[in-house]
């Protein structure tokens, strides 16, 4: 398993010049202020959340002094990314802070929830993002924004015992953990993905290991063939401790349309257009990896 991601991998640099299978979709997402733009902070211990715009994106879970927010603090492919920032931790009541897309998404005590659903999870073929770590991070060297699907187990909307999701982290599939440098990361049928809630509790041992966190994306998809997709989130986890870092790019393909969001601000500089390639890289390792795993 573990080679056929490598593979996965390599195929994006073998596709450099050539157009993605699919349907394609990409939009940015502008901050809610104009350049810097958006740093948005929760000191007290109850997640609380604010909506970027109409985008369907939310600042969301942020609590212990952790903050979120499109800015230009970290340019990737334009003038912004979304950074993100812990200072307290890791024990006790410690910093976290994610940005989501959330179908539907609707304000419940301050925080926001999905309320529709995106598709079928069988029909979910991968992921991608760019994410940073800034060598100010004081937290465990292997800790990267985290990339996570959301769900609902049973695709029942009107139940919500059974809604959580499945994260992606690098620790897990192997790979360095550089900083100060943008990296990216492609999920694909065999990436290795660890659950929180769906009525299971977190890090559920779905498989025949005795290890929970090397469960594949297509052993999840054949455990819950009734869930649905309620959004996407990328984050620094409860427990880190002090960390600063960033994502953008961040992509998805459900029954062949692949949406990729990146986050920018109105009135800023623009860097060089070279960046801006990784974009298309990201969505045909998706499309390769999809085909490589057919």
């Amino acid at each position: 398993m573990r080679k056929n991601l490598q593979l996965g991998v390599v195929a994006v640099g073998a596709v450099l010049g050539m157009s993605v299978a699919g349907s394609v979709s990409a939009a940015p997402v502008y901050a809610n202020n104009a350049s810097p733009g958006d740093t948005y902070t929760n000191a007290s211990t109850t997640n609380q959340g604010q909506a970027v715009g109409a985008s369907g994106w939310y600042y969301n879970n942020v609590r212990n002094n952790g903050s979120v927010g499109i800015n230009t603090s970290n340019p990737r492919s334009g003038n912004g990314s979304a950074a993100m920032s812990g200072t307290v931790g890791p024990g006790g009541n410690s910093s976290k802070a994610d940005i989501e897309y959330l179908s539907g998404g609707v304000a419940s005590g301050g925080n926001y929830f999905a309320s529709t659903s995106m598709g079928s999870f069988s029909s979910f073929s991968g992921m991608s993002y760019d994410w940073y770590r800034d060598s100010t991070s004081t937290a465990n060297a292997n800790q990267v924004p985290a990339l996570r699907i959301l769900l609902d187990l049973d695709g029942n909307l009107s139940t919500t015992g059974d809604r959580g999701g499945l994260v992606f982290e690098r620790v897990y599939n192997g790979g360095t953990f550089p900083t100060d440098s943008w990296q990216s990361d492609t999920v694909t049928s065999s990436t290795y993905l660890w659950n929180f809630g769906l009525g299971i509790g977190s890090a559920a041992n779905i498989n025949s290991t005795p290890y929970a966190y090397d469960a594949t994306l297509a052993e999840w998809q054949a455990y819950a063939p009734n869930a649905v997709i309620l959004g996407f989130s990328a984050g620094i986890g409860s427990g880190w401790g002090p960390f600063s870092g960033a994502v953008d790019n961040i992509s998805w393909t459900i029954d062949g349309q692949t949406t990729t969001s990146n986050f920018e601000v109105q009135g800023g500089a623009v860097p060089e257009p070279a960046t801006l390639l990784l974009v298309g890289l990201s969505l045909a390792g998706l499309a390769v990896s999809r085909r490589l795993h057919a």
